[in-house]
Formats: C-alpha cells, structure tokens, sequence
C-alpha cells in the first residue's frame, strides 16, 4: 500500500557514545520558521525605518518653522502694543473731556454737519488737522442691495495707528438710511457715535457700507469718520449717484 506524504519530518541525532535520539518536526511549523518569521523580521525593521525618517522629517518641518511662528508672535505682541498704547490715549482724551463738565459750543459750520449726531462731552472738530483721507468712492447697485464703498487712508505721523469709528449715512427719495443699520426713535432720535463700525488703520482700509435698496434712482451719501473719544476726524458728502 502506497503511503501519502507524512506531515512531520523525522530527525534521528546519532550522539556516540550516547544512543541515537529520534525527533520529529512539523512541516508546517519548519517552514513558519525559516519563511514567515523572517518576513515578519524584516517588515519590522522597515517599518521602524520609515518610522525613524518621517519623525525626523517632521522634527526638521518644525524647526524650519520655528522662526515663521515667532515672527508671527512679535507682529501679534506689536499689534497689541498698538492697541493698548491706542487705549491708554482714548482713555486720557476721555477723562480730560469730563473733567471739562461742559461740550464746546459748535460752530454753525459744525452743527449743520453733526445735525443728526450725539454730541458727545468735550467733542472737538479735528478735520483740519488731517488724521484721514477718504479716497475711492463708489457706488454699486443690485436687485435688492445697494454697495458703497470707499478706502480710509491714515494720515497720521510717525506710523501712528489711526483707530475710531464710523458711520455712513444714505440720502434717498423716501428719507435716509444708515451704516451701521441704526433705527431712530422718540426715544433716541440721534446717532450715537461710538455705534459706528469700530476700526484700527495702519496704512489705509476699505469700506464696504451696505444698504437695502431705497425707491427712486438718486442716492447721495455723508460720511462720517469719529475717533473712540468721540472727536470728528474726517467727514464727507458725496456727488449723488444713479442707481441702476
């Protein structure tokens, strides 16, 4: 009778003068050690290998960051230092109007421009001198909106930041409307300055000022740009403009 191939492999050990030793294998288990064991060996040490690399890539990202992220830093710390040396004048042009107890006495020139304006305690007309530019106006009109826009350029010395607030104001057929939207009552029948968009200008900053579109076809604009202790720093009237 023909035998089928036997699954161990028998080992006799001759050892004189000791008797012989007889040992059995598995097949399968001997080619585990000699084919499988080595693979898993040699996955081991490559996948160590790429391990080793991509750490060291990432550490040498890093470093070349490093200075990016401190540069970053000093710009944000610079900025802040701006703001606070901001906020440390605002805070001063403040306590030196209240000390004063009463507001100035406006020109006729300046009451017919603040018409619409809270005067604010101490306010001061500071046009003359400059602070800002206002440069680029223009007008844009779509089915439901109506787009002004214009750019605030800082005039300041010495590389002063320019910081306040704004507010634009939009004439039109049925009445007028404002940027930031601001609604008038009994109550309140004044703009407030210090509801204005709130801004700080290095160099210079568009506006984007938004309306709903009004009836009619004629809209024409004043703009008025107040510092944070509530000084009037520039102010504009535009040409009228047609909508489309």
């Amino acid at each position: 009778m023909i035998q089928g191939p036997s699954k161990d492999l028998t080992l006799i050990v001759y050892d004189t003068p000791n008797p012989p030793k007889y040992i059995k294998i598995n097949k399968f288990l001997m080619k585990m050690l000699i084919f499988i064991i080595p693979i898993i060996i040699i996955i081991s040490v490559g996948s160590s290998l790429f391990t080793s690399v991509y750490m060291k890539q990432q550490i040498e990202q890093a470093r070349s960051q490093e200075p990016e992220i401190i540069l970053n830093l000093r710009e944000k710390s610079s900025e802040l230092a701006s703001e606070l040396e901001a906020l440390k004048k605002t805070n001063s042009d403040l306590i030196q109007k209240i000390s004063s107890g009463t507001n100035t006495k406006l020109s006729t020139d300046i009451s017919g421009i603040t018409a619409l304006i809270a005067i604010p305690l101490g306010f001061k007309d500071l046009r003359s001198i400059q602070q800002a530019k206002l440069e680029n106006l223009t007008s844009e009109s779509a089915k439901e909106k109506v787009l002004f826009k214009f750019d605030i350029l800082n005039n300041k010395k010495n590389n002063e930041k320019l910081a306040g607030f704004i507010t634009v104001v939009q004439y039109h057929k049925d009445g007028i409307s404002f940027y930031p939207n601001y609604d008038l009552s009994i109550d309140s029948p004044s703009l407030v300055f210090s509801k204005g968009e709130s801004f700080v200008v290095s160099r210079f900053r568009p506006v984007v000022a938004e309306f709903k579109k009004p009836k009619g076809t004629i809209v024409w604009y004043k703009i008025f740009i107040f510092s944070h202790a509530g000084d009037l720093i520039s102010y504009k009237k535009t040409q009228n403009f047609t909508l489309d």
